[in-house]
């Protein structure tokens, strides 16, 4: 049975019918199945995520005094790549330009110098301890902050999953620490 779009009630025939008859172009852009942006938030996503998201275009604004959303292994998402997909949906919807990337095709992206003007870059595997299989090399870790530094300067917005971010400062340094203390909302809070 084919969706129907506008069955959740998220979305608004007047307001969305030019997204819904390009639902799939716009959900290959985004990195999700079309079923994301037809889809209500989860009902478990906490008042941190829907206070960002409702602020996103002001943070936009912000000038990089909010410059993403950090998941860390005390949000309590279990998984954190349908909970990237259910924002991801949330963002194309309301009109913005967000697609999930894993860690890997971000780091050939960028290293192809191909990386597309997203207005929110979404990477469910951004850190993973070195003792839990996670590793890249330091000329990757310094092209990721680059990154995330130049879309801070462009007002763009970078959603990550960091488990342990004590265990980043140690393993990406302490720059790409700093950098996500001080300019991301982190849903478990800090470690």
């Amino acid at each position: 049975m084919p969706l129907d779009p506008y069955a959740s009630g998220v979305l608004d025939k007047n307001v969305h019918d030019r997204l819904v008859a390009d639902i799939d172009n716009f959900a290959r852009d985004a990195g999700v199945q079309p079923h994301w942006i037809c889809s209500p938030l989860p009902p478990d996503v906490t008042k941190s995520e829907i206070g960002y998201l409702r602020k996103f275009r002001q943070h936009m604004a912000s000038h990089g005094k909010v410059s993403g959303l950090c998941y860390t292994k005390k949000s309590g998402v279990d998984a954190i790549d349908q909970r990237m997909a259910a924002i991801a949906g949330c963002l194309v919807r309301n009109f913005i330009r967000a697609r999930v990337m894993t860690l890997g095709s971000v780091l050939d992206t960028v290293a192809g110098q191909s990386m597309p003007q997203l207005t929110c870059l979404l990477i469910p595997n951004f850190f993973h301890p070195a003792s839990d299989g996670g590793h890249i090399a330091a000329w990757q870790v310094s092209a990721l902050y680059d990154l995330l530094l130049s879309r801070q300067i462009a007002g763009q917005q970078t959603i990550v999953y960091a488990p342990d971010l004590a265990a980043l400062g140690k393993e990406y340094g302490m720059p790409m620490k700093n950098l996500i203390d001080q300019s991301f909302v982190k849903v478990g809070g800090s470690h």
